[in-house]
């Protein structure tokens, strides 16, 4: 068999062209590869410079703070890789300072918030606040979910041990802001029961992001296949 009679081979098989467009689809697949692994080196930076500004914002927000128990909590928070942006979400609640932080950080973030649209934002149906208490609470909470979405594989990593239990110093310090919030507006309470309401808030919305991440892999599965 010549060579003429070989290229008429290649010609009827195709292999030679298929041999062609495989690699050129092996080349495409590491180009989109390398792109996107350049792609999450930035976006990992950027999160990783976010996350240090913010914790210098609660570094300085600690020094002008009497509790000496908040911030042994805030402290060990942050020692637990716990976002800065959720725990500064979590002292909004009753720090203008943090607010004005935490609005900054769901602006920086708009564009992923838009995303999912969430109709709901009242996290807890049921609780026995006042109306504008139960407002404020919902208002509060809900941010703290909006900011997770933004960081969920971590903070659901960090916040939630592998036994499905709440990092218990994340809990405490989320009673301890709730406790500050209803002194400050007069309302009498049950420490026990903040305790349990606090529980209750974070795991909602830990869960809700859960369910999303969860949705989002699938979505993410589905479009790949």
């Amino acid at each position: 068999m010549g060579l003429e009679d070989l290229n008429s081979l290649d010609d009827e098989s195709g292999g030679a062209k298929a041999a062609e467009v495989s690699d050129e689809v092996f080349r495409e697949q590491i180009r989109k590869m390398q792109k996107a692994q350049k792609a999450a080196k930035k976006v990992e930076g950027r999160a990783r410079s976010k996350d240090d500004r913010l914790a210098k914002v609660i570094g300085k927000f600690l020094q002008n703070r009497a509790s000496t128990g908040s911030m042994i909590l805030i402290a060990r928070c942050l020692d637990q890789n716990i976002p800065a942006g959720m725990i500064l979400g979590i002292l909004a609640l009753v720090e203008s300072e943090a607010q004005k932080e935490f609005e900054v950080v769901l602006g920086e973030n708009a564009q992923i918030l838009a995303a999912p649209e969430i109709e709901n934002r009242a996290i807890v149906e049921r609780s026995d606040f006042p109306p504008e208490i139960k407002t404020a609470l919902d208002a509060w909470s809900f941010g703290l979910l909006e900011f997770g979405l933004t960081q969920p594989t971590r903070l659901l990593a960090t916040a939630i041990s592998p036994q499905n239990k709440l990092f218990p110093d994340l809990q405490k310090l989320t009673t301890f802001v709730i406790r500050d919030f209803l002194e400050s507006k007069g309302v009498d309470f049950d420490f026990d029961k903040i305790t349990d309401f606090a529980e209750l808030i974070l795991k909602t919305v830990l869960g809700k992001i859960k369910i999303s991440l969860a949705e989002t892999r699938e979505l993410s599965a589905g479009e790949s296949d």
